[in-house]
């Protein structure tokens, strides 16, 4: 634990957009990306800009049918698309999402993470599985999914990218009694088909009605108090709120190549290094902490070729505090 003074941080918010089928969530998700790569790279031509937004589409190619067409008077380019089909596992995603960001696609658009719950080999089948039928066992099987739910969770929001997920919605009802003490069924409004509450871990939550109308449920921007049609102006704006504060994704980026440069210099130093990445549960080094990432380049620097009458120095010492398991790659 440390105690500091407050700065503000660049980010590369998380957003989410819900709404029930033929609401708009594809298309404006890939307005307001195209709003944000044109606000990261405006040097870039329209082509150019397109081929940095990737779609993860588990809706049977749904997003193509946007492709090298005109919407809302914009014209959709050729973006990345990778056509993700069962089993929707959380394993199965983070593949997806690295493949992406091996192509330097710096917007992700997840559509949807409702598969990733309730789809075939989603969490909600997992649970399933775990109990065979009795439910005496389900407090023990949700246990056994709460890590992938935590992976699930980093994956979405704590990224060296912007991530725009989409969830499918549909109506939630309850029941209540009327004044003369009769049961009646209520409609308590669109709920997304995900987890409770995970819209509550974007930064920026927006719900879509069937006019295509977005309104804000969660906003840590507060530039979306009133129900809007999304445009490329929303892409622009939360590009420019996000983009304030100091730079972490440059500390990273420097950090990275630092180390690698520190692990070529030496066969003692490469040593260490392949060990220390042996123990990131196969992480890659773009994906550790900041904090790790220091960590990592202390000891390389304290490691220095051993001389020939020298035992090799134990570093195990090192190692202990090297990776923080519990933080997502970007949030620190």
């Amino acid at each position: 634990m440390e105690v500091k003074k407050a700065k503000r941080e660049k980010l590369k918010v998380p957003i989410m957009i819900t709404g029930a089928s033929g609401s708009g969530k594809t298309i404006s998700a890939l307005l307001i990306a195209k709003g944000i790569v044109e606000k990261m790279y405006h040097d870039l031509s329209d082509e150019e800009q397109w081929l940095k937004i990737g779609v993860i589409d588990t809706e049977h190619k749904r997003a193509l049918l946007y492709a090298e067409s005109t919407v809302a008077g914009v014209y959709i380019g050729e973006f990345l698309h990778l056509d993700f089909e069962p089993p929707y596992t959380v394993n199965n995603y983070i593949q997806a999402f690295r493949l992406m960001k091996d192509e330097g696609i710096e917007v992700v658009i997840i559509d949807s993470i409702s598969h990733a719950w309730s789809g075939e080999g989603g969490i909600l089948e997992q649970v399933e599985s775990f109990t065979k039928g009795n439910s005496s066992k389900n407090m023990q099987a949700w246990a056994k999914v709460k890590p992938l739910e935590k992976e699930f969770l980093k994956l979405v929001t704590g990224n060296s990218v912007y991530v725009i997920a989409t969830s499918r919605s549909k109506q939630a009802y309850d029941f209540d009694k009327d004044e003369k003490g009769k049961t009646k069924i209520v409609k308590m409004g669109l709920k997304p088909d995900q987890k409770d509450a995970l819209e509550y871990e974007f930064a920026i939550a927006l719900r879509m009605d069937q006019d295509h109308i977005a309104e804000a449920t969660k906003d840590n921007s507060n530039m979306f108090d009133l129900p809007f049609n999304v445009s490329l102006e929303t892409g622009r704006k939360i590009y420019d709120w996000s983009d304030q504060g100091i730079d972490l994704e440059k500390q990273r980026r420097e950090l990275v190549m630092d180390i690698i440069g520190m692990s070529e210099e030496s066969s003692a130093r490469k040593s260490v290094f392949d060990e220390m990445m042996g123990k990131a549960n196969g992480r890659r080094i773009d994906d550790l902490p900041i904090k790790s990432l220091k960590n990592l380049k202390g000891i390389l620097e304290r490691t220095e070729e051993p001389k020939a009458d020298d035992p090799k120095e134990d570093e195990e010492v090192k190692q202990e505090e090297l990776f923080d398991k519990d933080k997502p790659p970007v949030r620190e």
